[in-house]
């Protein structure tokens, strides 16, 4: 049986835990904060930063560690625990710029496979920022801050930024702290994620799934993390063709070779990209170096192969294939009320009746007198699986009613299908 170390407390966490659980695993879990789902299912829970190398558990004993979010990863968390004996899923601390660092993915892309990126620019002053405006227009022009800003920095003209003077504000403020900014060119098309498992030297690819990032129906307000997702029981989506993906199966495998040439290691973990479709062929997003959330839980749910069994081939270099079930998945986000606003309710309790039968994995919520209360962020993903998309949302929805509370839902998810 293999001793694991989980880092994490949100709903993908919650996910993958139960994954290595059901592979027969010793969960052992360290947390920023109690998630109660996790600790039910861990023999251990340990709870300090994640970032901070010094609040971490004793290493002895664990067989490998699982890096959940970001933030740890961008630390060198996993440079530390692996010079400490313990083999990692999750990259060092090198190839996770992959995703903390804008700049350093552009030009690793443009290095191997160019034409995947949008025209962009690495600004490092006000001349070139006007440089790039001459280019290609202040009209076309996307802001992203070079490092982490939790989904919430990239600026849009014409969408968050009105006027050549709020473009050249923000992006001299962004400049101003951190010395560096990224310009891009805005893209036009239908988006698409795929994730995959990396050993090093090879990526397993994993069922597509599509999220639905704003906050209300009809995919109206603000972004969020995301309230909510879908897969189909052929593992595709309706809009991405087979061409598409293998194009993003491409861009993605150059990806990594092309981060074991630029930082001389190897990107072990997962790897997931965000691509778009547009009439210049497939273009690159973003990466990020770890699951989405919540597409771990729609993957996680349906893995048929042991979580154990992959993860030790990701450490051995040696992943080979990874079966998934033939299943649906339908994921609905529950949130406070007010979310994403500054008036989300918090520390609100909710009652879960029993009826419930879809998977719950708890993202920020905390128990207290064995009641499960709000924060202000997303509290609950609801995991459905059925033989179609459209069976797996009605169990969903039918679930998501039952569980009462101050909260809301989005009542679109997968609804055109």
């Amino acid at each position: 049986m293999s001793k694991v170390l989980l880092i994490g407390n949100g709903a993908r966490e919650h996910a993958v835990g139960v994954a290595l659980i059901r592979s027969g695993v010793e969960l052992h879990t360290h947390m920023d904060r109690l998630n109660p789902g996790l600790a039910k299912i861990s023999k251990e829970v340990s709870i300090g930063s994640t970032t901070d190398i010094k609040k971490l558990p004793n290493l002895w004993g664990y067989d490998y560690a699982f890096i959940g979010p970001e933030a740890p990863l961008a630390s060198g968390v996993t440079d530390f625990i692996t010079n400490r004996g313990v083999p990692c899923i999750g990259p060092n601390q090198a190839a996770a710029m992959i995703e903390t660092s804008k700049s350093f993915a552009r030009i690793v892309i443009d290095q191997v496979i160019p034409q995947a990126n949008p025209r962009f620019m690495v600004v490092r002053s006000i001349d070139d920022l006007r440089k790039f405006e001459k280019q290609i227009g202040i009209e076309n022009i996307v802001v992203k801050p070079n490092g982490l800003t939790g989904g919430k920095g990239v600026k849009i003209f014409g969408e968050h930024l009105n006027s050549r003077d709020e473009l050249e504000k923000y992006a001299i403020d962004l400049l101003t702290k951190t010395g560096v900014v990224v310009l891009e060119e805005k893209l036009n098309g239908t988006e698409f994620t795929v994730q995959a498992f990396a050993d090093g030297g090879t990526l397993e690819f994993m069922p597509l799934v599509r999220d639905y990032k704003r906050a209300f129906d009809g995919d109206t307000g603000p972004n969020t993390g995301s309230m909510g997702s879908y897969s189909a029981s052929d593992h595709g989506l309706e809009y991405v063709s087979q061409e598409d993906f293998e194009l993003a199966k491409t861009i993605m495998n150059a990806t990594m070779i092309g981060i074991k040439k630029k930082t001389g290691s190897e990107f072990k973990g997962i790897l997931y990209g965000q691509f778009m479709k547009t009439q210049e062929g497939v273009k690159v997003i973003e990466y990020n170096a770890r699951f989405g959330d919540p597409e771990a839980m729609n993957v996680m749910s349906i893995l048929s192969s042991s979580m154990d069994e992959v993860c030790q081939r990701i450490i051995d270099g040696n992943l080979g294939k990874v079966d998934f079930e033939k299943s649906a998945t339908v994921c609905v986000y529950i949130v406070p009320e007010g979310y994403p606003g500054p008036d989300v309710i918090k520390d609100s309790p909710l009652t879960i009746d029993d009826s419930v039968q879809s998977n719950l994995y708890y993202a920020s919520v905390y128990e207290k007198d064995q009641q499960i209360f709000t924060t202000g962020s997303r509290a609950i993903g609801v995991l459905a699986k059925g033989d179609t998309v459209k069976a797996a949302r009605e169990m969903a929805y039918q679930d998501v009613k039952r569980i009462k509370g101050r909260v809301r839902y989005r009542s679109d998810i997968a609804a055109h299908l």
